[in-house]
């Protein structure tokens, strides 16, 4: 069984995403979201937010469970190139391509993981009383005392330096 999610007109250039993209392929998919999560490249954030999509697809439409999924492939096609013009010397123009993305994810079930039309339990309603919310009055907790305001020492304020470093570095 197959499962897939696509992601059309990102902005980054194909070359750029397949570099990502490629690592991942034939991966188990907590195991190649795990690996998105500490890439550096700017193409794994969106990656990363595809795979998990089409993670919740195959739990919520095939009830699937993550652990017994793999990426059978993932395709990276070039999307619409918009064409922009940068001055150059002697009145010149050179073209900027801003080049975009379409990404394919098909995700594959291991064997026959799941039964087609068996829809999942509802969950469970039950009725919360006061008394479980911890304490007699209901909602305070009685093992955390709250400080009175005003009591203590003030904070030192860090005033030149935090402005510094609030700045963009970029």
């Amino acid at each position: 069984m197959e499962i897939t999610a696509k992601l059309r007109h990102l902005h980054l250039s194909p070359r750029k995403v397949r570099l990502v993209a490629n690592m991942v392929k034939g991966m188990e998919g907590r195991e190649a979201e795990r690996e998105l999560e500490h890439r550096t490249r700017r193409a794994a954030g969106p990656l990363l937010k595809l795979m998990r999509s089409a993670m919740a697809n195959a739990r919520h439409n095939f009830q699937l469970s993550g652990r017994r999924l793999t990426v059978k492939s993932i395709r990276v096609d070039p999307g619409p190139t918009a064409t922009r013009y940068r001055p150059r010397a002697f009145g010149r123009t050179a073209p900027l391509r801003r080049r975009t993305s379409h990404v394919t994810l098909i995700l594959e079930a291991e064997g026959e993981a799941a039964v087609l039309g068996v829809k999942p339990e509802a969950p469970t309603i039950r009725k919360v009383e006061l008394g479980d919310l911890g304490g007699e009055e209901g909602g305070k907790r009685p093992d955390r005392e709250i400080p009175e305001k005003g009591r203590g020492p003030k904070p030192k304020s860090s005033g030149f330096i935090r402005r510094i470093f609030q700045r963009k570095a970029i």
